[in-house]
């Protein structure tokens, strides 16, 4: 009887303990489900995003801004370059394929820019261990930065809140 109980809980151990909760927030739950940014691939991943509440939110992908960097060993890596990112401007049929709506107690697999402000590029060797450190802010200024101001004012009017949150993590890098 003793295996069998412990069965489950050694699977459920497994699997929660390669995810990393992103967020400080407790209505929201953005969870990296890796236990590493493997910085070879590239597939886009898919973080869980569970709402815990019986509120409608909205969520921009895009609308997380901070600051980032990379760790090298425990010191801070200067990057490599820095890539260009144009000017990118949503319209309503934009904004309604953008922004994620997350209804009560819904959990959804999406993928999210963890700061928008990133654009670093590094150069990783196998035999140094890394980390990135994120610290970036969603809220309504943040979702509504590229456009989207008259559709969110409208999902607001029903009732639907703006995820004011930040990311504060960090999260290993496999070279």
């Amino acid at each position: 009887m003793r295996k069998i109980i412990l069965l489950p809980f050694c699977f459920l151990f497994i699997f929660c303990s390669n995810q990393i909760k992103l967020n400080k927030g407790k209505d929201i739950d953005i969870i990296f489900p890796l236990k590493h940014i493997d910085t070879q691939s590239t597939e886009a991943t898919k973080e869980i995003i569970k709402n815990n509440t019986n509120n409608t939110y909205i969520i921009d992908p895009l609308g997380f801004y901070g600051k980032s960097f990379v760790l090298e060993n425990g010191k801070v890596l200067d990057p490599y370059l820095y890539f260009k990112s144009g000017y990118y401007s949503r319209n309503d049929r934009s904004c309604y394929e953008d922004l994620i709506i997350l209804k009560p107690f819904q959990t959804i697999h999406h993928s999210i820019i963890f700061d928008k402000n990133n654009r670093a590029v590094y150069r990783y060797t196998k035999s140094n261990n890394y980390e990135e450190i994120i610290k970036s802010v969603h809220n309504r200024y943040n979702v509504t930065i590229l456009g989207c101001e008259s559709y969110v004012k409208v999902l607001e009017a029903r009732g639907y809140k703006v995820l004011e949150d930040s990311i504060v993590a960090k999260i290993p890098l496999q070279p």
